[in-house]
């Protein structure tokens, strides 16, 4: 029997060793990387607020959608705009329960300029506070005397003419 000689290795055989090691210390590699991103990466910010922190009715989600449109800024001296043009855009009427009601919203458009939401009960800007919410108007105090805004109306289509039959 012709002995084999330890000190001359065979090429292939340090090729898979290699191959082995190489392919160990990538999955290492791999492994600490997901790790290391899971314990430490930032936490991802939530998309939408839980439900209880936007509220229990459709009020909290009515007051969430306010900060959609602004608020008015008022003036510093808190001086009325006189002559100041206020138009109906839409309205989330009030909801009647038997555990009382719920304000409603309008969205206003102030000067042709700015649109706001407003609740019902407050302020549009210095000397107008939006008083009652209807499902088709809304009042307005302009300084303790109240005006009522419709809401525009809707575009209907056209009807169509019934043919007119000769003889």
């Amino acid at each position: 029997m012709q002995a084999i000689p330890f000190d001359q290795s065979n090429f292939a055989q340090t090729a898979i060793v290699s191959l082995a090691t190489v392919a160990a210390l990538a999955l290492l590699g791999v492994v600490l990387a997901y790790w290391s991103w899971a314990w430490l990466a930032p936490r991802p910010e939530p998309r939408a607020q839980p439900a209880a922190q936007a509220g229990a009715s459709a009020a909290g989600t009515a007051q969430a959608a306010a900060g959609l449109f602004g608020s008015r800024q008022r003036d510093r001296n808190g001086a009325a705009a006189a002559g100041t043009a206020v138009s109906l855009l839409g309205v989330v009427a009030a909801r009647r329960s038997r555990s009382g009601a719920e304000p409603g919203y309008a969205v206003l458009r102030l000067d042709a300029k700015q649109t706001v939401a407003v609740r019902e009960g407050e302020g549009v800007e210095p000397g107008v506070r939006l008083a009652e919410v209807h499902a088709d108007r809304v009042v307005l105090e302009r300084n303790g005397i109240r005006e009522s805004l419709a809401l525009p109306e809707r575009h209907k289509p056209a009807e169509v003419a019934a043919p007119v039959s000769r003889k």
